[in-house]
């Protein structure tokens, strides 16, 4: 659900009249602003100069009583997937997936069921919103116009999440489901094998990418393109399903501690900690499939706590979790060198640079910073000598015809330091968990423009066990491609004053090319082209 579907994009007016003055006074520049709050209320309709597809309409949205305007064109992130700002409104990409009973609330057409103004909604109210943008004045008037740029992921709750070892797993939905209902549900943080006991949770898997396919409201779905439900060291995770002889995720990928390898675990317990070897006739475990999760595994998991019965109270009993992101504490490898190997992004910072301005303008404090983290399952990749190495390429869109090509992105050490041109990829600074950090500050040029070359940012970016495509594994892991992980970047750092009691400089939206020109088709090869938003942020 990634794919052509990265960073959350609104552009938000809102005219504020102060007291007019008589006197003359100086023009006020633009400035960058940042705002969190609760959506209060949101709408859908055409709010550009001119025609668009339905699917990329616009509206209102209101945080904090100020009703703002979201442009055409404005694309939505959510936790683990994105969607354009017409599609959250039902019931087109929130109606339920699977037998649950009682029923899920169906999202009336024109309604999100996100904002506290709808009635009926499905989930526990509300959900928050950040947005960051630019403030216009109208010089004659003193009107001010919020106008939001790029908003980070729409969530019930930011930091919401758990942990714990998982202490009961419902296979065939017939304990904590009922019935025939919702398998796959498990328990975390209670006493082992009791089935009352702990935190209540369910994969949110329209797809049944990572077992039984059941979804209580798809908008808030895991990646079912790249995986977030895995183990720490990236490789793809999942709860057997019909039971636990699932062909897709069998007992026979998880050995036993017999004999005793794990000085932690007790003899005949599954092992956290092994090397999958190459793939081969008989040869199990087998690294085309996922592992399944098991009773004691230790997991960390983000989602959104809905109820059961939509209409019911509000007491723990009634809950669950709708788990999007899952990341179990196992130390699963592949055998260095063989296919496929799978790799998982923990964090990528991106800094955006100064906003270009006049000479007069007050200065600014910039970040050039970029900071990502990875973890493959191939402990042996690294960037050095001629070794094949992990590269990061952003995703070039042409707007007008929706093509892709990629642009290598630079590479660095964990100095900061630029590698030569004939550097093979990025370092490897943790042989035991896998783990690749790229921390780099970039030279910003910013006379190229929107579309391309270096001073460029992009909606999505590949992160690839290098050189080229030589790791990439198609269809493998239920679905899954090995090899790499294609993902948005929504975490900018924009510049900011270098003097208190100066003006605030403005966020520059205007370098930023698939919010200026557009991003090519909305559902990557299908779908209506996704335009420059309009209005548009400026500066």
């Amino acid at each position: 659900m990634w794919r052509k579907l990265g960073i959350a994009i609104m552009v938000i007016s809102l005219g504020v009249f102060g007291a007019a003055g008589a006197h003359a006074q100086l023009a006020i520049p633009p400035a960058g602003f940042d705002m969190i709050g609760f959506i209060q209320q949101a709408t859908r309709a055409n709010v550009g100069a001119g025609p668009v597809p339905n699917r990329l309409r616009g509206g209102t949205l209101t945080i904090n009583g100020i009703e703002m305007i979201v442009p055409n064109n404005s694309i939505v992130q959510m936790p683990a997937a994105a969607f354009s700002w017409a599609d959250l409104f039902g019931p087109r990409n929130s109606t339920p997936v699977g037998n649950y009973s009682p029923a899920r609330l169906v999202i009336p057409a024109g309604r999100t069921g996100l904002a506290l103004a709808d009635a009926p909604r499905m989930h526990f109210p509300s959900y928050e919103v950040r947005v960051v943008g630019n403030i216009l004045t109208d010089p004659t008037t003193g009107a001010q116009t919020y106008i939001v740029g790029m908003i980070l992921p729409v969530s019930q709750q930011g930091l919401n999440s758990g942990s714990g070892l998982i202490n009961f797993i419902d296979y065939d939905g017939t304990v904590l489901g009922g019935v025939g209902q919702i398998p796959g549900r498990f328990r975390v943080g209670g006493v082992p094998g009791v089935s009352t006991t702990g935190t209540l949770c369910e994969l949110n898997d329209p797809a049944g990418r990572y077992g039984a396919a059941h979804s209580p409201d798809p908008r808030f779905s895991c990646d079912t393109s790249n995986p977030t439900i895995t183990t720490a060291s990236g490789y793809p995770v999942g709860i057997p399903f019909p039971d636990q002889n699932d062909p897709l995720r069998p007992a026979t990928q998880r050995p036993v501690n017999t004999p005793v390898t794990d000085p932690f675990l007790a003899p005949g317990a599954p092992l956290r900690y092994f090397v999958v070897p190459a793939p081969g006739p008989g040869v199990t475990p087998d690294s085309r499939l996922q592992m399944p999760l098991m009773v004691g595994d230790w997991v960390d998991f983000s989602g959104t706590l809905m109820k059961l019965d939509p209409l019911g109270n509000n007491l723990p009993a009634n809950m669950f979790v709708s788990v999007h992101s899952l990341t179990a504490h196992l130390g699963i490898q592949t055998t260095p060198g063989s296919n496929p190997a799978y790799i998982r992004v923990e964090a990528f910072v991106f800094g955006s640079g100064p906003t270009p301005q006049p000479a007069t303008a007050p200065a600014q404090e910039t970040s050039s910073r970029v900071q990502l983290v990875v973890f493959a399952t191939d402990p042996t990749i690294d960037g050095t000598g001629s070794s094949p190495g992990t590269h990061v390429n952003a995703v070039v869109v042409d707007p007008a015809t929706g093509a892709e090509s990629e642009l290598l992105f630079p590479n660095g050490d964990l100095n900061d330091n630029p590698k030569p041109p004939n550097h093979n990829g990025l370092e490897m600074d943790d042989t035991v968990r896998g783990r690749i950090r790229l921390q780099l500050n970039r030279n910003f040029d910013t006379t190229t423009g929107n579309k391309v070359g270096p001073g460029n940012y992009y909606r999505e970016y590949i992160v690839r066990l290098g050189p080229g495509t030589t790791r990439e594994v198609p269809n493998v892991a239920n679905g899954l491609t090995a090899g790499r992980y294609r993902l948005p970047m929504f975490d900018y750092i924009f510049a900011e004053g270098a003097k208190f009691g100066e003006p605030i400089p403005p966020y520059n939206f205007n370098q930023f090319g698939f919010l200026a020109v557009g991003s090519g088709r909305l559902d990557g090869t299908t779908g209506p082209f996704v335009g420059p938003l309009d209005p548009f942020p400026g500066p």
